[in-house]
């Protein structure tokens, strides 16, 4: 019987390897395929695209449906969305840049750094940073487009501020977490923040700071900025007829870029995950933050008992026992939702980008786990704050 070289044995291996990693990942892509298709069908959501990262890569991205419900508009990996709360992300990554460079404590008082901020409740001189950061500082959610009306844009944060002189708190600071206590008021808060100790305003700031060292080139907090064949239109459903239109209401309020108004894509969000795994493997030449300070934005600061979900510094952070350790943030506004996970452990991301509001449980809930199950053969539950 004739022995096959070593080198030619190799080579037979090598091609059997990468055929066998080919077919697996043409099955796993086909079942989120069918799952994104699946799901799209039964809620009637018009346009949606995934991104996924793995082992320092981009594993896989696609856009599915349209743009627009009714036109030939597909939507692809540069698409863009509104991603809602994922932007407080960003914000939360700008204060802790801040906080590297010894310009910010987050245990001390919002008024440290923003003197002149008042309101109609003596307590608020007690808010600090970490408690705008873990939603526990007790800031009303205010939701109104026409609360204020800035002449530009680098007056927002500042008219807001001085508008919520009339306000009171909603809660003591430092109160339980719970999901009554969120306050996307308080992330603006931070946009002022880091406008005063920056001398930059936010959306520059975030733009040079971080969206630019991360090559996340295509996303802005100006959606007239993007050119129009990139944009994704907003959709509403019917509460009578349970169908989906354009909704026609673009969800720009002036105050709400540090909160909930980066426009991006699921290619720019890949980029995003990738930068910050890469950040938790110790890789930081050229990062935006240093690991410890990543790892700290990714243990546990606040609980939400009795759930697993927990907050860090921004991030939600999950202890599950079917997934282990994973961080995410969701996002949700007239017309969008969204959801971003990152699993370290698995050196795993996924984001799903959807241009409409009425399907949020569903993709948040049900179908980014049913993607990750895809996975779930070697899928490692590390719990590293446990061990």
């Amino acid at each position: 019987m004739k022995m096959l070289s070593p080198i030619r044995f190799l080579f037979l291996m090598l091609l059997f390897t990468t055929f066998s990693m080919q077919t697996m990942g043409q099955t796993v892509f086909g079942s989120i395929d069918s799952l994104v298709n699946k799901t799209m069908q039964e809620e009637r959501i018009p346009g949606v695209s995934i991104g996924i990262v793995k082992n320092g890569r981009i594993l896989y991205m696609q856009g599915y449906g349209t743009r627009t419900k009714g036109k030939a508009e597909p939507v692809d990996s540069l698409t863009n969305f509104l991603t809602c709360s994922i932007s407080k992300l960003f914000t939360t990554t700008a204060i802790m840049q801040l906080v590297e460079d010894g310009m910010i404590d987050i245990s001390k008082n919002l008024t440290d750094y923003v003197p002149e901020f008042r309101m109609r409740d003596p307590r608020y001189r007690d808010i600090t940073i970490r408690q705008i950061l873990t939603h526990t500082s007790g800031l009303p959610n205010i939701a109104n487009k026409h609360f204020i009306r800035p002449a530009h844009d680098s007056l927002a944060l500042t008219l807001f501020a001085q508008k919520l002189s009339k306000k009171k708190l909603s809660f003591p600071p430092g109160v339980q977490l719970s999901s009554k206590t969120y306050s996307n008021t308080g992330f603006d808060i931070l946009g002022l923040v880091i406008e005063r100790v920056s001398g930059k305003n936010y959306s520059n700031y975030v733009q040079e700071h971080i969206l630019q060292p991360v090559g996340m080139i295509h996303s802005s907090f100006f959606i007239d900025s993007i050119a129009t064949e990139r944009r994704s239109t907003p959709h509403a459903r019917s509460w009578i007829t349970h169908q989906v239109h354009p909704s026609g209401y673009y969800p720009d309020i002036p105050q709400d870029k540090p909160c909930g108004n980066l426009n991006s894509n699921s290619y720019d969000l890949c980029l995003w995950m990738l930068h910050n795994l890469s950040i938790y493997k110790g890789n930081t030449a050229g990062s935006v933050l240093k690991k410890n300070t990543l790892d700290d934005m990714w243990t546990t600061h606040e609980f939400i008992p009795p759930h697993e979900t927990s907050i860090g510094l921004g991030w939600w952070v999950v202890h599950s026992k079917k997934y282990g350790k994973y961080m995410f943030h969701v996002g949700n506004d007239p017309g969008y939702c969204a959801t971003l996970i990152v699993s370290p452990a698995n050196d795993f991301g996924l984001v799903i980008l959807a241009n409409a509001l009425h399907p949020k449980e569903i993709i948040w809930n049900q179908l980014a786990f049913r993607i990750i199950d895809t996975f779930s053969a070697g899928w490692i539950r590390a719990d590293d704050e446990k061990e």
